[in-house]
C-alpha cells in the first residue's frame, strides 16, 4: 500500500491508514490517496516530448512547402494561358513527388494521387525491425534506405489504407484453437498425447535442428520418456521442462503449415516454457546458452510480437555466453576423436562446438536484417568448423531414415554462407573512410562474388532433394533439403553484394550491376514461389523481408531500366534486354502471392503485398507506356536532335553510341518480341519559354526528402533520443530551409531547377 498523497510529498512517514492517515488527521488536512503506480514514468515523459519535437518539425516543413506552393501559384496566375497549358508541370498542383510528369499519352493523370513514401519505407523497416522483434536503428542491409531509393523511382497510385503504423498495432492471436479436450483445463498443467509429442518432435528434428543443432537427438527422446513415465519429473526439473516446452513450440509454429486447424497454439507451449525461465538462468553455463538458442530459434518462426525478448539482445546475451564458456577458441576443445573412455563428453564437446556456430548463424541473420554490426569477428574466434566425419558421433537416436544424409554437412554449408554475408555486411555496407579506395573496393567485391560461386558450386556435394520431390516425410520436406532454398539464399548474397550500398553508391552507370540485380532478384522472386507451392517455405519474418527485398531489387532494375529508355541521351546502366510487360505481371504477381501467403500465415495483419502490388503496377504501367506507344504515331512529334558530343546519331536506324560509355552500343530504340519499336517519350521536347525541358520523370531529391520527413521520424515507432537518423533528417532538414532562402521564388517552389 502506498503512502497518501501529503506524506509522500512531504517525504514523510504515513501509517497509511483509512480514510485519512494520522498525520493528516492531526494537520486537520484533506488525506487523499492516489494509485501512483499508473503515473507515467520519466522515460514515457521522455517519448512525448521527442514527439512533440517531431511533431514541431514537420509542422515548419509542412508551413515552407505551403509557402512554396503559394508562391507558385501566384507566377502561375501571372503566366500567359497558353504557357499554362504547355508545361509539363502544371505549376497550379501540388508538384508530383513521384518523379513522374503528365502523361504523355493524354489521359487525365491528374486524379491518380501519389503513393506517400511512408507506406514502402514503412514496411520496409516493420519487416526488417520485426524480424527480430526490434524498432531501433536499422541499416543498409535492412533496405529501408534502398527502399527510399526504389520509391523516388516509381510512379504509384496513393493507398487508400492507412499507414501500418498509424492504423495502430492489432493484438496478436494465435493461428490454433486449443482441441475441445483442452478446453476447460489449466492449460499450464496439460500434456499433449505421448504419440504427437513424438512426431512434434520429430519433425523439429526432420527441419529445426538440421539448420541449429545445439541438442542431443537422444537427450530430447529422453526427456519425453522420462515426462511421461514419471508424474512429477516435469515439475521437478526445470530446464527439462523448459527444452520439452521450447521443442514443442517451435515444431508447433513450422508444422501449422500443413495443417493449421490440428494443434494447440505454439504460444501456450512458450508461455508455459517461460515460467521457468528464471530458474533455467540460474543453473548457467551451456544450459543457459541453450535456452537462449531456443529462444532465438522460437522468435524466428513464431508470430509473437514480444519486443522484450528481442533476437537482437538474446543473440547479444548469448554471444557473451559463448565468449564467457570459451567457446570461441579451439583450446576449450581438448578431447579428441577415438577416446572410448570419454564417448559422452566427447559428444559433449561436439554439441558445445555446435552451439557457438550457431550462435554465430544467428548473429549473422539478426544483424543482416537489422543491418547492424556484427556481434562475432571472424578475427576474434580460432574455433574449427564442426567435421563431417563426426556426424553419427551427435546424431545418435535419429531413426535410420533420418540419418539417411549427412545432418552435419548441411549445417556447415549453411554456416560457410553465413559467414560470406557477414564478409559481404563488413566490406560493402560498413561506414565508409577516407583511406577506402573505390577501385579497392570493386576489386573486393568481385572477390567476394567469385568466393560465393565457390560456395555454391560446392552446394553440388550436399545430398539434397530436386524441387519436384513430393516425397511425404518429414526430412523431406524440409527447406533445408530442397535445392531451390540455396538457390535463392545465393541470389539474396548476390543481391546485397551489387545493390546499393555505402560503400558502392553510385552504380547506375554499370549495365553488369543493374543485370545481376535484376537477374537475382527474378530467380529469388521465383525460388520462393516454387517453395511456397511445394509447401516447404519457412514462414517466419525474416522471409517475409527477404521476399519483400526481392521484390523491391526487381523493381528498381526495371524502374532504372525504363528510366534510361526515357532520356534521348541514356547515360546510365541499362538491362541486356527490355522486359515485356506479361514477363513482368508473372514475376510481380508470383512475389505478390508469397507475400500475400507469408504475411496471412503469419497472422501479419500488416499486408505489405499492398505496397508491393502499387509499386509493380506503376512499373507495369511504365512498361505498357513504352510498348504501346508507338501505336500513337499520329500525335505530332517535334524532335530535336542532341548536339553530337554527347550523341553520335545515325540516319536511318537511330542508333547511338553513348559518349561516356563508347565501349557499349545500342543500336536504336529496342524492338519487342514482335518486332515493333519502342516509343521514346524523350523525343518529345517542350518549350517552356526559358528552356527545353524533357517528359521524363522529374526526381527532385529535396521535394522527395520533404515528402519522405515524418516518416524518417517516426521510422521506428519507438522512443530513441540518440537516433542518428532521425538527428541526420532534422538536420538535413534545416540545411534546405537555410538553402531555399537563397533561392529565387520561382526556384523554391521546385519547378524551375528541376529538369
Amino acid at each position: 500500500m502506498q503512502a497518501c498523497d501529503r506524506c509522500h510529498r512531504r517525504k514523510s512517514r504515513c501509517d497509511k491508514q483509512r480514510p485519512e492517515c494520522s498525520d493528516c488527521k492531526k494537520a486537520s488536512v484533506p488525506c487523499a490517496y492516489t494509485d501512483r503506480s499508473r503515473e507515467y514514468g520519466r522515460e514515457r515523459l521522455e517519448a512525448i516530448e521527442q514527439r512533440l519535437r517531431q511533431a514541431d518539425a514537420k509542422n515548419k516543413a509542412l508551413s515552407s512547402e505551403l509557402v512554396q506552393l503559394r508562391a507558385s501559384q501566384r507566377l502561375s496566375e501571372s503566366a500567359a494561358p497558353i504557357s499554362r497549358d504547355r508545361l509539363s508541370v502544371n505549376a497550379s498542383e501540388t508538384p508530383d513527388h513521384n518523379g513522374c510528369s503528365g502523361g504523355d499519352d493524354g489521359r487525365n493523370t491528374s486524379n491518380i494521387p501519389a503513393l506517400p513514401a511512408s507506406d514502402l519505407i514503412n514496411e520496409v523497416s516493420f519487416l526488417a525491425s520485426n524480424a527480430a522483434g526490434d524498432r531501433h536503428f536499422l541499416g543498409s542491409t535492412s533496405g529501408v534506405l534502398f527502399a527510399d531509393l526504389v520509391r523516388a523511382s516509381v510512379n504509384v497510385a496513393e493507398s487508400q489504407s492507412k499507414s501500418r503504423y498509424s492504423s495502430g498495432r492489432a493484438a496478436d492471436r494465435g493461428i490454433f484453437e486449443i482441441p475441445a479436450a483442452y478446453k476447460g483445463k489449466d492449460a499450464s498443467h496439460v500434456l499433449l498425447p505421448e504419440d504427437l509429442t513424438r512426431k512434434l518432435v520429430q519433425s523439429y528434428l526432420a527441419h529445426d535442428h538440421i539448420a541449429y543443432p545445439f541438442l542431443l537427438p537422444s537427450y530430447l527422446f529422453s526427456i519425453i520418456d522420462l515426462i511421461y513415465s514419471d508424474a512429477s519429473y516435469y515439475d521437478d526439473n526445470a530446464y527439462e521442462a523448459f527444452v520439452f516446452d521450447m521443442v514443442l513450440a517451435i515444431a508447433n509454429a513450422n508444422v501449422y503449415k500443413y495443417d493449421w486447424q490440428m494443434l494447440p497454439s505454439a504460444e501456450s507451449h512458450h508461455s508455459r516454457a517461460m515460467t521457468r525461465i528464471g530458474e533455467v538462468f540460474q543453473v548457467g553455463g551451456l544450459k543457459s546458452l541453450q535456452a537462449i538458442l531456443l529462444l532465438c530459434q522460437y522468435r524466428t518462426g513464431s508470430s509473437i510480437q514480444d519486443t522484450s525478448a528481442s533476437m537482437w539482445h538474446l543473440v547479444g546475451i548469448a554471444v557473451r555466453i559463448a565468449y564467457e564458456l570459451g567457446l570461441h577458441h579451439e583450446s576449450a576443445y581438448s578431447i579428441k576423436n577415438g577416446d572410448s573412455d570419454t564417448s559422452s563428453s566427447f559428444r559433449e564437446q561436439e554439441i558445445r562446438r555446435r552451439c557457438f556456430w550457431s550462435v554465430l548463424a544467428m548473429d549473422r541473420v539478426v544483424s543482416f536484417t537489422l543491418g547492424r554490426p556484427l556481434a562475432i569477428n571472424t578475427d576474434d574466434i580460432n574455433i574449427e568448423l564442426p567435421s563431417t566425419e563426426l556426424d553419427y558421433v551427435v546424431n545418435s537416436g535419429l531413426s535410420d531414415r533420418d540419418q539417411s544424409f549427412n545432418r552435419t554437412a548441411v549445417f556447415v554449408h549453411i554456416v560457410r554462407y553465413r559467414l560470406l554475408c557477414g564478409k559481404i555486411m563488413r566490406s560493402l555496407h560498413g561506414l565508409k573512410k577516407p583511406q577506402h579506395n573505390e577501385r579497392d573496393i570493386y576489386l573486393l567485391r568481385d572477390s567476394l562474388a567469385s568466393q560465393l560461386d565457390d560456395w555454391f558450386r560446392d552446394t553440388s556435394t550436399l545430398e539434397l532433394l530436386d524441387a519436384g520431390s513430393n516425397s511425404p516425410l518429414p526430412h523431406h520436406r524440409s527447406s533445408f533439403r530442397s535445392r531451390e532454398w540455396y538457390e535463392i539464399i545465393y541470389n539474396n548474397a548476390i543481391l546485397m553484394l551489387f545493390r546499393p550500398s555505402p560503400m558502392l553508391s553510385d552504380i547506375s552507370k554499370e549495365p553488369t550491376t543493374l543485370q545481376k540485380i535484376f537477374s537475382s532478384s527474378k530467380q529469388a522472386i521465383l525460388g520462393y514461389a516454387s517453395l511456397h507451392r511445394s509447401r516447404k517455405i519457412n514462414y517466419s519474418w525474416i522471409t517475409l523481408h527477404s521476399v519483400f527485398m526481392a521484390g523491391l531489387a526487381y523493381i528498381y532494375a526495371v524502374s532504372c531500366h525504363f528510366r534510361e529508355r526515357r532520356r534521348q541521351s541514356p547515360a546510365g546502366a541499362m538491362l541486356a534486354t527490355n522486359p515485356t510487360a506479361i514477363e513482368i505481371v508473372n514475376d510481380t504477381r508470383a512475389c505478390s502471392n508469397v507475400l500475400v501467403a507469408v504475411s496471412e500465415r503469419w497472422n501479419a495483419l500488416r499486408h505489405c503485398h499492398e505496397v508491393f502490388d502499387r509499386l509493380s503496377d506503376a512499373v507495369l504501367e511504365d512498361a505498357i507506356k513504352l510498348h504501346t506507344g508507338v501505336a500513337r504515331s499520329a500525335a505530332p512529334v517535334h524532335s530535336v536532335p542532341t548536339p553530337q558530343s554527347n550523341t553520335a546519331l545515325e540516319s536511318g536506324s537511330g542508333s547511338y553510341v553513348d559518349s561516356q560509355h563508347p565501349h557499349s552500343k545500342n543500336t536504336g530504340p529496342p524492338s519487342n518480341s514482335d518486332g515493333t519499336a519502342w516509343y521514346d517519350p524523350a523525343a518529345r521536347l517542350i518549350d517552356q519559354g526559358q528552356g527545353l525541358y524533357t517528359q521524363t520523370s522529374p526526381l527532385a531529391v529535396d521535394n522527395e526528402f520533404r515528402n519522405c520527413f515524418g516518416d524518417l521520424q517516426h521510422l521506428y515507432h519507438q522512443q530513441y533520443n540518440g537516433d542518428p537518423v532521425m538527428q541526420l533528417s532534422q538536420d538535413w532538414l534545416g540545411y534546405l530551409d537555410g538553402f531555399d532562402n537563397f533561392l529565387p521564388m520561382g526556384e523554391q517552389a521546385g519547378f524551375a531547377s528541376e529538369h
